[in-house]
């Protein structure tokens, strides 16, 4: 037999290339479920952390939201701070109605640039691309809870291959109405017009 024939038949060795064809896919694929894991982790606390919020907040006692919510805000932080480093954002916005939610004033005359005319839902004399005013309310007010988290990822080479970002971002929001813990009045929804001329001057009626 030649030694090509030989080492044709020759199969010492054979499983260490298999293994070397298969284990990159293979650890591609469990880290990467690692990585998923986590991630709906976080996300379904985050979304606990808001019901709970959201129980807290319709309350409208000091006592369990603490000023301008600040023992909700710290109750979500830590339910949320799964990973090291994370980096938590909470917004709190109050409205009259919930069909105002991160909708802009509507405009009843003109365009982009002044003068036009607009709907001041939450008086304060300017248009406004979200009409919310910050914080939890006040009686039957309808607040939007929303929490983003951002962290580092646990396997930052196969995040970067798959997502092109050595991080994850994940949002979860929550919308409810206050208990009529004391009587609530909606703002009067004033028309205000900008004018063109200099400095832009407002007037509302």
């Amino acid at each position: 037999m030649t030694f090509f024939k030989k080492l044709r038949s020759d199969e010492r060795g054979v499983t260490i290339v298999e293994f070397a064809l298969i284990s990159i896919p293979m650890l591609t694929l469990v880290l990467g479920s690692i990585e998923f894991g986590l991630s709906m982790f976080v996300k379904a606390s985050m979304d606990g952390a808001l019901k709970q919020a959201a129980r807290m907040a319709t309350t409208g006692d000091v006592a369990i939201t603490g000023i301008n919510g600040t023992k909700i805000d710290a109750m979500v932080r830590r339910q949320v701070s799964i990973v090291s480093g994370s980096n938590i954002v909470i917004n709190k916005m109050s409205y009259d109605k919930a069909s105002q939610i991160r909708k802009p004033e509507r405009k009843t005359s003109g365009g982009a640039s002044p003068p036009y005319c607009f709907d001041d839902e939450n008086q304060n004399r300017t248009w406004d691309t979200d009409p919310g005013t910050e914080g939890l309310g006040g009686a039957d007010d309808i607040i939007n809870y929303r929490v983003s988290v951002t962290y580092n990822t646990l396997f930052p080479f196969i995040t970067k291959f798959v997502t092109k970002s050595r991080t994850v971002s994940l949002s979860s929001e929550v919308t409810l109405q206050n208990e009529p813990f004391a009587a609530g009045t909606d703002k009067a929804i004033k028309n205000c017009c900008v004018d063109a001329a200099a400095g832009n001057p407002v007037t509302c009626s």
